[in-house]
């Protein structure tokens, strides 16, 4: 019965080690997406922060005071940024949130299924408050 299990085990070893052999000696890039930053900003650090969504529930409006990219890693949003009109923004896909244009939402597509976000905001060496909550009464 060892024998049986020690050359499983030898015969286990041979195929993991042939299929590491097999990949290619990097892993593969693919390019999510190009983001200009208008006005140009010194950066010296990026904040990054997870972003967790109920089914439905929306981020209310607000605004950042440094340019902040998001990437959809579970679920699908809607947002409306500025003067843009809403957009769908899949899982897999990259969002810009430009310094001081308010968003107006971002909101999990799905009534029944959680949703994510991991955002980088890209700081300078004087930013501070990064995220400014617009007081809906204030319109």
């Amino acid at each position: 019965m060892s024998l049986r299990f020690g050359a499983g085990l030898v015969v286990g070893l041979a195929l993991a080690a042939s299929a590491a052999q097999a990949q290619p000696p990097i892993p593969a890039r693919t390019p999510l997406a190009i983001v200009p930053i208008a006005p140009e900003k010194a950066v010296s650090r990026v904040e990054t922060t997870r972003v967790d969504f109920a089914p439905g529930q929306a981020m209310p409006e607000h605004k950042h005071t440094v340019p902040v990219i998001c990437f959809v890693t579970a679920g699908d949003f809607l947002t409306r940024i500025g003067d843009a009109p809403e957009t769908k923004a899949p899982q897999g896909s990259v969002t810009y949130e430009p310094a001081q244009v308010v968003v107006h939402y971002f909101r999990n597509a799905s009534a029944t299924a959680p949703a994510q976000l991991t955002c980088a905001s890209l700081a300078g060496a004087q930013d501070r408050m990064l995220n400014v909550m617009l007081d809906p009464k204030a319109k």
